[in-house]
């Protein structure tokens, strides 16, 4: 009787903790699936209107919101017979064009870029001047600072003093070394950024 008394607590309390590890909480898959059913829209239903033997063969037409309308057939699409061509050439001879607009309408203001306007202030003698320090140093001596020196643009220094063939040679060899160092994932993007600065000027962008 004793030992009955001494193992009865034992007893409850594994059965109490066996009883908390079988319990099923909120995190199954069985809870989870019922939480997330979410009843149709309506437009998915079947109409109620309709009998059942009938509403059995019908089409559930449940378009998307982004589908174009056939109110708004661009003008070029449209049949040659068809009258709303004469209807919409009537509008732009009358000057419809003007009654649909949007009216007075606030525009941004004009953009005021500083538009330099031409120098003709260099003379042969600072052509020589910059083709001479173009051959000395082109690394001291580049585009940008034979500009600034001469107060003039970089599309004409490149014009009237290009560099050598040497300077060239180097800065193709000096990019191909800090090309062969670049990883997988930015060579892509410099062939992709390339790619599509060939398709603009193709008018493909």
């Amino acid at each position: 009787m004793e030992l009955r008394l001494l193992l009865r607590p034992a007893l409850t309390t594994t059965a109490a903790s066996t009883r908390h590890l079988l319990c099923r909480g909120h995190k199954t898959t069985a809870r989870t699936k019922r939480s997330l059913k979410i009843a149709p829209h309506d437009s998915f239903l079947p109409d109620r209107s309709v009998h059942v033997s009938e509403s059995s063969d019908s089409i559930i037409y449940n378009p998307p919101a982004s589908e174009a309308s056939p109110a708004h057939t661009p003008f070029l699409f449209l049949p040659r017979e068809d009258p709303r061509r004469r209807a919409l050439r009537e509008l732009r001879t009358l000057g419809g064009a003007d009654t649909t607009g949007h009216g007075a309408v606030t525009l941004p203001p004009a953009l005021r870029w500083r538009q330099n306007p031409p120098k003709y202030h260099l003379d042969e003698n600072a052509l020589v001047e910059m083709r001479r320090l173009r051959a000395e140093d082109p690394i001291k001596w580049s585009v940008g600072h034979i500009a600034k020196k001469f107060d003039c643009s970089p599309i004409f220094v490149s014009m009237v003093a290009p560099a050598p063939p040497g300077h060239i040679a180097w800065l193709k060899d000096k990019l191909a070394r800090k090309m062969a160092r670049w990883g997988p994932t930015k060579m892509q993007a410099w062939e992709d950024r390339k790619r599509r600065a060939e398709m603009l000027y193709r008018g493909e962008l």
